[in-house]
């Protein structure tokens, strides 16, 4: 059965535009917090031994991972209600995500006894309900227009609102600890202001924009062998690849930087909040001009270049690991890395979801974007039990004056392995991803051509 597809002049209005970026800004801070201070809150306000942390996030991680392309099939799968495909399942699972949330930072704080247990059970569960808002949220591109430019603005704005949130919580919230104190009091602070940005937000972009393209063959519906298809073709797996790559070399740093000001740089969280900050110099002009580098390098080029420039960064904090004049050069160049790989990230998503209807003839933004969640917590959850293991491997004591050998694997956390890491994951991406600029127009218009065949035999 065919199906409509969007008009040529139904363009994407900014009060449209904007619903969609509260949305994704509110989402920032979820995983952000649970990245940058779930492990120090474990380990150093509920007392938890580190190397166990670390086990958690692994086993935790890998376990949720396995339930993404489920996930991602049931969504597929459910049926259309009057907000579209994606936007009723997105409210459900915002709701499902706050009370998870909850329980998963004060539940091994409450508990009496099995404080592991709790934050088990909490932590593998955040993954499951965090795939029902995040899942049908990440699937709206591809359904709100198929035309190229207006992709580009929303990918562009996407990857602002998730590096401008991660901004905002980067510099809000150890401000408010280094206010508040390292204390139970002020993580309710932190964490029950979140729910409440979580849920308004959402609501808005739910209520905000429009799903307006929909599969050309509304009964071909995938099977979940068919996932096998999609994440081998060429241009999906390469880009999971280096996305899941990168993700890993984001999530050892992030999860390890309070450390770096704490006993590295001496209680210096004030510079954390201003380092953040900072990012936003090399961030900004990297997406205000990611558009000239993309007519000029393609997606492909430009995306190289931002994960150079992630790689980069980090390493040449070797020249004088406590050089704060270095360290905010560093950040003004992982902010322009940042900003290039989030600013192209959903764009180059939303082509592959094209690429597979145009090779197997099914749609599968749901499989696609629950592929894409699974790379990023298994990214966030190996990353994180690697910081956790070299930790635990060198040495570190809580809260207290730590050895040479502990400061090593701190800057092995934050400078070493980031580097290293997000130079691999550019060198897959060189190698693996094969869509030119014209392929992504051949798609484009063979897809068009099917939907109007399609509507015109209604």
């Amino acid at each position: 059965m065919g199906t409509k597809t969007a008009r040529l002049d139904d363009r994407i209005r900014f009060g449209e535009k904007a619903a969609f970026a509260l949305g994704n800004f509110g989402s920032i801070p979820i995983m952000s917090l649970i990245s940058s201070f779930l492990l120090l809150f474990y380990t150093d306000v509920v007392g938890l031994n580190p190397a166990s942390v670390a086990t958690l996030f692994l086993i935790s991680r890998l376990l949720d991972g396995l339930n993404d392309p489920i996930m991602g099939y049931i969504i597929d799968h459910l049926p259309r209600t009057k907000l579209g495909r994606f936007r009723t399942y997105m409210l459900i699972g915002t709701v499902l995500v706050c009370i998870n949330y909850v329980l998963l930072w004060f539940g091994p704080a409450w508990a009496t006894t099995g404080k592991m247990v709790v934050a088990y059970i909490s932590y593998l569960l955040i993954g499951i309900t965090f795939d029902i808002k995040d899942i049908p949220q990440n699937s709206l591109i591809p359904v709100m227009t198929d035309k190229e430019n207006e992709r580009s603005s929303l990918s562009a704005i996407k990857g602002m609102c998730y590096v401008l949130g991660g901004m905002v919580f980067a510099v809000g919230a150890p401000m408010l600890l280094d206010n508040m104190g390292m204390t139970l009091e002020a993580f309710y602070v932190l964490i029950f202001g979140t729910v409440a940005i979580v849920l308004m937000t959402t609501i808005i972009n739910v209520a905000g924009v429009r799903e307006r393209i929909e599969p050309i063959d509304q009964d071909a519906k995938y099977r979940i062998s068919d996932l096998f298809k999609f994440v081998l073709a060429a241009p999906v797996f390469s880009t999971f690849l280096a996305t899941l790559f990168f993700g890993i070399a984001v999530s050892i740093s992030s999860t390890s930087n309070v450390y770096f000001f704490i006993y590295v740089l001496d209680n210096q969280l004030d510079i954390m909040g201003i380092t953040s900050m900072l990012q936003m110099l090399g961030l900004l002009p990297a997406i205000l001009f990611s558009g000239l580098l993309v007519k000029g390098l393609g997606k492909k080029g430009t995306f190289v270049v931002g994960l150079l420039l992630a790689g980069l960064g980090p390493l040449i904090r070797l020249l004088s690991i406590t050089s704060i004049p270095l360290l905010h050069v560093s950040n003004i160049l992982m902010g322009a890395g940042l900003g290039l790989i989030t600013t192209l990230m959903y764009s180059i998503g939303a082509d592959n979801v094209d690429y597979i209807e145009y090779q197997y003839g099914k749609r599968a933004e749901g499989a696609l974007a629950s592929l894409s969640s699974f790379v990023a917590k298994a990214g966030q959850g190996i990353g994180g039990a690697v910081a956790g293991y070299v930790l635990a491997a060198t040495g570190y004591i809580a809260s207290q004056a730590q050895s040479r050998q502990a400061v090593s694997g701190i800057i092995a956390n934050v400078v070493v392995l980031p580097g290293i890491i997000s130079l691999v994951a550019c060198v897959i991406f060189i190698f693996g991803y094969k869509i030119s600029k014209s392929k992504v127009t051949e798609i484009t218009e063979e897809l068009r051509a099917r939907r109007e065949a399609g509507a015109a035999k209604e």
